[in-house]
């Protein structure tokens, strides 16, 4: 079995790599291309009965593990020339919640969220191939994506400021709020024992900013 080419259903490949339901479970056709989706664990449903009765022309797909997305984080921050932005998506992916933190800050830069979402989808389409080459599925024809990663920006002119945060266009008292606490707590996180990551002192001035209102001090 194997290295016969078969035509993929890649709109459910894809569907299933990014399913994390802990109720689902994915099963590529070997023979035909088809990818079927179990939810629930009832040994009668007739989808486990045929997954059973051919197991060899059945590969299961995994979601992308969560150690691989992290890496995508990670790649992507690389590719953040402003100091205080890639500060930013740095602090929001250290610790429990990473995934939540990073998606809220990129998501406030509209330019880093496009490019994010694009980089993103093109990792996880090199990660399906990558997986069907493993597992010696070899597709009739390849599907419209693209596999190239986007250009990284140019770098920031000396003196240019990094772009500022959607939410921050309002209050600007929040960002310098923000901006102080997280160099607070880079500088003293050891001393601490990293009890609290930057990332939590940025959603402590959030939580201040709507309490309080602060002047900036001239």
């Amino acid at each position: 079995m194997g290295d016969q080419k078969v035509s993929i259903d890649w709109t459910s490949l894809e569907a299933a790599f990014e399913n994390h339901s802990p109720d689902a479970r994915s099963y590529l056709d070997r023979t035909s291309g088809e990818v079927i989706t179990v939810v629930g664990t009832d040994e009668a449903d007739p989808l486990v009965a045929r997954v059973n009765s051919n197991p060899d022309n059945y590969v299961r797909v995994e979601p992308i593990p969560s150690r691989e997305q992290y890496r995508m984080m990670e790649r992507f921050i690389a590719t953040v020339h402003h100091p205080e932005l890639r500060d930013r998506l740095q602090d929001s992916i250290v610790g429990k919640g990473a995934f939540r933190r990073f998606k809220d800050v990129v998501t406030q830069y509209v330019e880093e969220r496009k490019r994010w979402f694009t980089f993103r989808d093109v990792l996880a389409h090199q990660y399906i191939m990558d997986w069907l080459k493993t597992n010696r599925v070899e597709p009739n024809e390849l599907p419209a994506w693209s596999l190239e990663l986007p250009p990284e920006p140019d770098p920031p002119e000396p003196g240019v400021a990094a772009p500022v945060p959607q939410e921050e266009e309002a209050r600007p008292e929040t960002g310098e709020l923000k901006r102080y606490l997280q160099a607070w707590a880079r500088a003293h996180g050891e001393e601490y024992g990293y009890l609290f990551g930057p990332a939590a002192f940025e959603r402590m001035a959030d939580d201040m900013s709507g309490e309080f209102t602060f002047f900036r001090r001239r």
